[in-house]
């Protein structure tokens, strides 16, 4: 920096650089440099710096230490990009605790650890998916072939895995292929690799399980050899044959007995189970593995402790936690799981008894694009639109439902890769359709009812809401039923988008597809009355209050509620959300009694209650001192015996509901019951099916007396002179009540 010495050495005015604060140093020096510089310059003089700039002299230091040598598992290593084949491997590990004496919590960070896999493994150009938690890894990947040998030493030398691999790395007897590979995976009926990329992301647990605690995953059973297994199994078949064969000889002889038969468990969920499984197996059907102990509990509540208990799944990972709440929760002493799952079942006996008869019949479903892999030509499967026997599983073409389904190969192709009509007709609908001589769209669909064709000629429902009701079907399902659908939600954004201001009282959030609906529409709203200026809050603008009571379903609309915050509603948001339904994944915990967000100009509130009337007739008697302004609507999708409490403290005063407002209460046809109490019948606009399911509810006492209450709420409202009703026959039945 001495421009008039030239004949100075060139290198005196360097500054070392040997640690951090060196390099602080010489961006000091350098920002004061040009600082100093132009400063002694005239505005438009010619050599002005544009910008800080630093000069950097490298030289030899030869007593400098040589770098460390690479690893070992890379030393020779063959070049992953000329490698003709990719082979499928999975596995899974559950390291010690962290001295707190929680098993399966070896990984202290699981981000940093994620961030470290990604490195080491770059060189491999390793593919897939992994899971990183606390309690350890679950990664489903493909690795080229040629470097398949270094991929293990180096897993083996990371302590998180190595010994904690239970069975080391499961691998597909047979590599793929590059031609192969590239096709070997389904995407909408399109041949896609089955991984693109590496994905290494971190989750509260590997594999959610829903328990209230951690177990010791290393006390989980007998992990049995897959040879051993497939003895065991044969013996089981064998011995049941024989038992039946017998038993018209002698029906009284013990010896015929089989007190000692392993109960055997497939303890993956039902579509998995579908296409493919052990002989003699019992499936425990459950749609997400969450499902499992209270099936377990009901299979086992009379067997003894000692039965002899065999458990299987797709690579064994499962059936670790299986194994370990069935000794520890139940206190079975006999359990015992294939090590290795399916996957190791398949290729070792494909490596050391390729003649033997699998007992595995059908096709192994796996967590990737191939989505299985056939064992047998066995079609166990029954498809989902024909009932013909097949192997086939899919996901449904259509974006906004993407069912996963059995589908035999014909169907697959008359209905476009899709799972029912109404989803062939959307697929069709979002193809280029011919234009008429006006140069308007004509949408030349067959439908078959009614329903389908309002909705084929209605505003297509964003993808976003599609993946709320997956969300729901995973994390709640036993309330899928709950959520509205898509044209009930359409209604209840378009009344949002249609009132004074916007504001919306929501009495009943469940997962938030009703929230999102009505955080649209006030987004509308607020766009002709605010201008874009300022956001909707308690006292004033666009803005939907929203109150639930039950945990799950205040951690699931927040979820979906920051989702449509940060991503819309649209494309991006739907595949953000749908990152709540991988593997090991569960909404965040809302420990807060209130949490707020904001989408466009309005702004949004859940809050958590334990009485929602009593929080509700607080507003309304002025105990509730917040400075909340009345609503515009009122949404009660709540106790259906408090239907009538809900609407006088919207009545009473205008405190809650604004004059003129209007008050939504759904489920006022309680399944059709209501109908029956009327002494009518609703048979003429049933089909057989609804009839039957109407019966069995009429059975029900519970059912016909929230009926009874129901039926005397409409009685009773559309006799209130203070105001107007509109009962519309959608889903369960919608009352639109406005204040006059």
């Amino acid at each position: 920096d001495n421009d008039n010495d030239n004949d100075a050495d060139p290198f005196c005015d360097f500054v070392p650089i040997e640690n951090d604060e060196d390099v602080v140093t010489v961006f000091e020096k350098s920002v004061q440099y040009y600082n100093d510089h132009n400063t002694a310059l005239s505005e438009n003089a010619l050599n002005k710096l544009k910008r800080p700039s630093v000069l950097v002299h490298v030289r030899k230091d030869p007593n400098a230490p040589k770098p460390p040598p690479p690893p070992s598992y890379l030393e020779h290593m063959a070049d992953p990009n000329e490698s003709e084949t990719m082979t499928m491997l999975s596995f899974y590990s559950f390291p010690e605790g962290d001295g707190e004496g929680e098993g399966g919590n070896g990984i202290k960070d699981p981000e940093e650890f994620g961030l470290f896999l990604r490195k080491v493994w770059k060189p491999f150009g390793a593919l897939g998916r992994v899971y990183v938690a606390k309690e350890g890894v679950n990664a489903q990947m493909s690795i080229p072939t040629n470097v398949l040998d270094n991929f293990r030493q180096c897993c083996m030398q990371i302590p998180e895995l190595g010994k904690y691999m239970e069975n080391g790395i499961n691998i597909d007897p047979v590599p793929l292929t590059m031609e192969q590979f590239a096709v070997a995976g389904d995407m909408d009926g399109r041949p896609v690799p089955p991984f693109r990329n590496l994905h290494i992301r971190v989750r509260q647990q590997i594999v959610a399980d829903g328990l209230d605690k951690s177990l010791d995953w290393e006390n989980a059973g007998y992990d049995m050899p897959p040879l051993e297994w497939h003895q065991k199994l044969k013996e089981a078949r064998d011995a049941k044959n024989m038992g039946e064969s017998n038993q018209n000889a002698d029906k009284n002889d013990e010896s015929n007995t089989t007190n000692d038969a392993p109960i055997i468990f497939d303890c993956r969920n039902d579509y998995e189970t579908a296409v493919g499984k052990f002989e003699g197996a019992i499936p425990l059907n459950t749609t997400n593995f969450r499902d499992s102990w209270e099936v377990l509990e009901e299979q086992l509540k009379d067997a003894p402790k000692d039965a002899p208990i065999m458990t299987y799944c797709t690579g064994g990972i499962r059936c670790v936690k299986v194994g370990a709440y069935l000794t520890q929760e139940l206190g079975f002493t006999n359990v015992s799981r294939l090590a290795g799952g399916i996957i190791a079942y398949d290729r070792t006996l494909n490596n050391e008894m390729p003649d033997a008869e699998p007992m595995f019949k059908g096709t192994n479903y796996v967590f990737d694009g191939r989505q299985g892999r056939q064992i047998t030509d066995d079609a166990l499967g029954e498809c989902i639109t024909c009932g013909a026997k097949t192997n086939l599983v899919a996901n449904c073409r259509n974006e906004k439902c993407h069912k996963r389904m059995v589908q035999c190969s014909k169907c697959r192709g008359d209905f476009l890769g899709t799972c029912s009509d109404a989803c062939k007709n959307r697929v069709m609908n979002d193809m280029n359709s011919p234009q008429t001589e006006e140069g308007i769209l004509v949408n030349e669909v067959q439908y078959t009812n009614v329903n389908d064709y309002s909705l084929g000629y209605s505003t297509p429902v964003p993808n976003f809401y599609e993946e709320i009701k997956q969300n729901t079907a995973i994390h709640l399902g036993s309330g899928i039923h709950m959520i509205s659908d898509s044209a009930q939600g359409m209604l209840l954004k378009n009344l949002a988008s249609m009132s004074r201001e916007g504001r919306v009282l929501e009495i009943g959030s469940f997962t938030g597809y009703a929230t999102s609906r009505f955080l649209e529409g006030a987004a509308d709203a607020g766009e002709i009355i605010c201008n874009g200026e300022g956001t909707g809050s308690r006292e004033s603008g666009p803005f939907v209050m929203s109150l639930e009571r039950d945990q799950r379903a205040i951690d699931l609309t927040a979820f979906h509620i920051r989702t449509m915050s940060k991503y819309g509603v649209g494309k991006e948001a739907a595949e953000a959300a749908s990152k709540i339904r991988e593997d090991g994944a569960i909404p965040p915990l809302i420990e807060e009694d209130s949490i707020y967000f904001t989408y466009k100009n309005a702004g949004c509130e859940i809050i958590r209650v334990s009485d929602a009337l009593a929080f509700v007739e607080a507003i309304s008697s002025g105990i509730e001192k917040s400075s909340i302004s009345p609503f515009d609507i009122v949404f009660i999708d709540a106790d259906k015996t408090r239907f009538l409490q809900y609407v006088e403290a919207c009545l009473s005063n205008d405190k809650v509901l604004k004059k003129g407002g209007m008050m939504i209460v759904d489920n006022v046809l309680w399944k059709g019951l209501v109908l029956d109490l009327n002494g009518g019948s609703n048979d003429a606009v049933t089909d057989d099916e609804d009839k039957m399911k109407r019966e069995e509810l009429k059975k029900s006492r519970r059912a016909r007396k929230l009926a009874n209450i129901v039926h005397k709420f409409n009685d009773a409202i559309v006799k209130d002179e203070r105001v107007e009703v509109l009962m519309l026959p959608i889903r369960d039945g919608l009352s639109l009540i406005r204040k006059k």
